[in-house]
């Protein structure tokens, strides 16, 4: 079944982006929200997938806007007002909208989606069903390799999530709570690789 998601939405219901929230630590996201979603879904799921994020240009170590990531499709709204419109766009020119799953706790895009007739599921939920999907074994992880007749740069490592993030496999981090996690660091001592004011838009933000 075909499904888009709406990225950081379900990064920042869920937590994903850690303790505090920084350019940093949003590249780490991104990177564990694509490489848990290829390590979960079967081939004809990762192909008819699409995550969107928020962007006002390309992270540093992106170089198409449009790209295949681990069979994923990964497009950053850097010619939309944000992603929340071109996540309607994808909707509204979808050709089997009643088959199409839209991945978002966001009213809005839960909306466009009902209207089509598409069906709409919570962040939260859905990741709690994709990391239930395997058993949340490691036995039963899949081992995704890069494609490599993608563009340089946009390739992610197959890796181990769990030890990656040093988190258990058999619960999802959706029950973490605001009250749980540290507010927003300025990050002037954290070494930073994005060019200025870069990720600052998202940084108040909660999709």
């Amino acid at each position: 079944m075909p499904t888009i998601i709406d990225g950081y939405n379900l990064i920042f219901t869920c937590g994903l982006e850690g303790k505090t929230r920084t350019p940093q630590s949003l590249e780490r996201a991104r990177t564990r929200l694509i490489s848990t979603a290829a390590s979960r879904l079967k081939d004809s799921e990762r192909s008819a997938t699409t995550i969107v994020f928020d962007a006002k240009r390309l992270p540093v170590k992106e170089s198409e806007a449009d790209s295949v990531v681990l069979g994923i499709r990964v497009m950053y709204a850097i010619d939309y007002e944000d992603a929340d419109t071109l996540i309607e766009e994808l909707i509204r020119q979808h050709s089997t909208p009643k088959q199409l799953t839209v991945v978002s706790s966001d009213h809005r895009i839960q909306t466009a989606a009902t209207r089509r007739k598409a069906t709409a599921i919570d962040s939260d939920v859905w990741w709690e069903r994709l990391l239930e999907s395997l058993g949340g074994t490691s036995t039963n992880r899949a081992t995704i390799e890069p494609d490599e007749k993608q563009p340089a740069g946009e390739s992610l490592k197959s890796i181990d999530w769990v030890n990656e993030f040093n988190l258990p496999d058999n619960r999802s981090d959706c029950s973490t709570t605001s009250d749980d996690r540290e507010q927003p660091s300025s990050g002037d001592d954290i070494f930073n690789p994005f060019p200025p004011g870069y990720g600052e838009d998202l940084l108040d933000d909660q999709l």
